[in-house]
């Protein structure tokens, strides 16, 4: 064979093979249509927490005296949990009480205001008792002009006076009475008053549940805006999760929550949507939802965390295609052209067509 001719033949061939690849290389990637169930879901951490959770505080400002629990305690609805010692409250306390006795005695003790008055009283109708037979006989004697005029009026103004003396004894008596009876009202009133503020410086629990953590030791100062300890409930917990403004639309309440928790690995457990906050968290640009277990982990602790995807909308049996073989949310890729297609649920890889494609169908990946 010439030279020439063979050189021909291997460029003819080099020819073929590079096509070929080229061929090779530029073949489209297709997805074959077909059928699968479906689940639209939103995600978001979860953390657990106890149902009921308070803060304690004080109801007053002072020193702790007593501490009678610690974390991780059992405590009753009722008990008490610390008392505080407020050094201005027990003196008021005090004053009150001496004040309260004090106004005792005036009103009903052996010796008081209204008896001095009443001795005064009697004194005084003695002898207006007197100044009257006085005046009686010194009239019957100036009537037989046997004493002066200016003695009979003398004896008729003495009388006169003895009158007005008895009736001003009379009257202050009423009034001291009123008087020292609405001072012990009020003397008592105050005295129940800093008993009661006395009762508050006994802080008692308000729910059954566990001590989760204590915050303050005995002898620190403690004031009514600082929590001493934290309480919530020992065997029912929820989950609280925070879904982005764009998917909380899609929220409702009863949606099911399927969780997973880093506490149990390869587990997930059911749980439902109990709350949905009205409110968004401006900081964070989420709203806060709750949920309780359906079918709960046998150990739950306050602060476990995990992961929580609400179902949203789920199909059976839908046709289905990658999210990344449609276009622009409403259009796909075929050898006859690009088509218009309905799209219903979506999961974070796959989309549901419900019209425009049938299972079978062949589409290609967008270029």
């Amino acid at each position: 064979m010439k030279p020439a001719l063979i050189r021909k033949l291997c460029l003819h061939s080099s020819l073929v093979v590079i096509l070929l690849f080229s061929a090779c290389s530029e073949a489209e990637e297709t997805y074959t249509v077909e059928k699968n169930d479906l689940v639209e879901s939103v995600y978001s951490s979860v953390i657990i927490e106890p149902q009921s959770l308070y803060l304690v505080n004080s109801s007053n400002s002072g020193y702790i005296d007593e501490l009678n629990v610690r974390t991780g305690d059992d405590v009753e609805l009722g008990q008490v949990i610390f008392s505080v010692r407020d050094v201005q409250s027990s003196s008021l306390a005090n004053n009150a009480r001496l004040a309260y006795e004090m106004a005792q005695r005036n009103y009903t003790g052996e010796v008081n205001l209204l008896e001095d008055l009443k001795l005064e009283l009697g004194d005084a109708q003695s002898k207006r008792a007197s100044d009257s037979t006085n005046f009686e006989r010194t009239k019957k004697l100036y009537n037989e002009g046997l004493v002066t005029s200016l003695e009979f009026e003398q004896s008729e103004l003495t009388f006169k006076a003895s009158k007005t003396r008895c009736g001003l004894i009379t009257n202050k008596i009423a009034r001291s009475k009123k008087d020292l009876k609405n001072s012990l009202s009020q003397a008592q009133n105050n005295y129940n008053s800093s008993l009661s503020r006395s009762d508050d410086a006994f802080v008692r629990n308000r729910i059954a549940g566990t001590v989760y953590d204590v915050y303050k030791e005995p002898g620190e100062f403690v004031s009514m805006q600082e929590p001493v300890a934290m309480i919530g409930s020992k065997d029912d917990f929820i989950l609280k999760m925070r879904i982005d403004e764009v998917d909380i639309t899609k929220v409702k309440l009863g949606q099911s929550i399927i969780v997973s928790l880093e506490a149990y690995k390869k587990k997930t457990f059911k749980a439902k949507i109990t709350r949905i906050s009205p409110k968004m968290d401006a900081q964070t640009q989420t709203f806060e939802i709750e949920g309780a277990f359906i079918d709960a982990p046998e150990n739950l602790f306050m602060g476990l965390t995990g992961e929580g995807n609400i179902i949203i909308l789920e199909s059976k049996d839908a046709v289905v295609i990658p999210l990344e073989y449609l276009m622009d949310g409403n259009s796909v890729r075929t050898e006859a052209g690009t088509i218009q297609v309905k799209t219903g649920a979506k999961s974070l890889s796959h989309v549901e067509i419900i019209s425009g494609l049938n299972e079978g169908d062949v589409i290609l990946k967008p270029e």
